[in-house]
């Protein structure tokens, strides 16, 4: 008897054995399959796409006098990541019993990472002009590509987390640490982006700075966050207040802004996963995941800390925190 590795599928193949999958699982999960089949028949399209859009643009290499014909799209069973995504459905079965949710968005990131990295790299080469002169069209169209791959990645990676905090992995480094190192250390990592847009960063502390406890690298990456969000959401020119407050047993970090604010329903919502105020202006002018504040909350409560927020429209918003006083 011979034993090997089972024959990689085609797209129609993957997409059969999703549709099986999907049938016999529970509901939540069924729709999350068909999410699934949905992503590899568009990342698919997508390969496929951008291997004869810009030459049927009439854009050829510099040596060539007419660019090369459009390939035929090329079978999936050939491509590093198709044969992620046939790794994936075969294990499926058995993971979508134990932790179906887990399981499957692992999977998802493993099956998407590749096909992104080479979507992304043929955009910047051609962008670079490996193919000779583009059009501001293209260019423009080539850019919008390299964004919304970077968001993608931005997805995955927030997810992985979700699933590190679902499953326990997230560990804490308890440290005691002087609280206004956490700020001087989030302003060094936004000072750049803040001068670009001539907002004015301070920073207050009583004149006894408190210690705080709890994992200061997780902790960090918090913070940078609500102050990347003060900076993105507040116009040109605005003021960005951070600070820090003794209260007794913790200890408060503060971001406030004069920026769009927050309205009655935005802060019934703050924090959810997925979640943006994309009916402001602003908001749609950046991308993001609206999964940062969702993780945030999640870290502090692994430090026993707390996450609160307040603004008004058109006024500005206070993002705050607390972590734990050394005892």
């Amino acid at each position: 008897m011979t034993t090997g590795q089972s024959p990689p599928l085609n797209l129609s193949q993957a997409l059969d054995t999703l549709a099986k999958l999907q049938s016999a699982a529970p509901a939540g999960t069924a729709g999350k399959l068909a999410q699934v089949g949905d992503l590899l028949q568009s990342l698919s399209d997508e390969n496929a796409y951008l291997s004869t859009l810009l030459l049927d643009d009439g854009i050829a290499p510099a040596a060539q006098a007419a660019p090369p014909p459009a390939p035929e799209p090329s079978p999936i069973r050939a491509s590093t990541e198709m044969r992620t995504v046939t790794s994936m459905l075969r294990d499926m079965k058995t993971e979508v019993e134990t932790d179906p949710t887990a399981a499957l968005l692992i999977g998802l990131g493993e099956a998407l990472r590749p096909p992104l990295v080479a979507i992304r790299g043929r955009a910047e080469l051609v962008q670079g002009g490996l193919l000779g002169q583009i059009t501001p069209e293209q260019d423009q169209w080539l850019g919008a590509i390299h964004e919304n791959t970077e968001r993608a990645f931005a997805v995955l990676d927030a997810v992985q987390e979700m699933v590190r905090l679902h499953k326990g992995q997230v560990k804490i480094n308890w440290l005691n640490f002087i609280s206004t190192d956490l700020l001087t250390e989030a302003w060094g990592r936004i000072r750049d982006q803040a001068r670009a847009l001539n907002h004015d960063i301070t920073i207050h502390a009583p004149e006894t700075v408190p210690l705080a406890r709890g994992d200061f690298y997780q902790t960090l990456i918090v913070l940078a966050d609500m102050l990347d969000n003060a900076v993105r959401y507040t116009p040109p020119g605005g003021q960005i207040r951070m600070s820090v407050d003794n209260l007794g047993t913790h200890v408060l970090f503060n971001v406030v802004d004069n920026g769009i604010g927050l309205t009655a329903d935005d802060l019934e919502k703050v924090g959810r996963p997925f979640w943006r105020g994309d009916d402001n202006r602003l908001v749609r002018q950046h991308s993001g995941t609206g999964l940062r504040l969702y993780l945030a909350k999640q870290i502090l409560a692994l430090q026993d800390g707390e996450m609160i927020f307040s603004g008004e429209p058109g006024v500005g918003s206070t993002f705050s925190f607390t972590l734990r006083a050394p005892d």
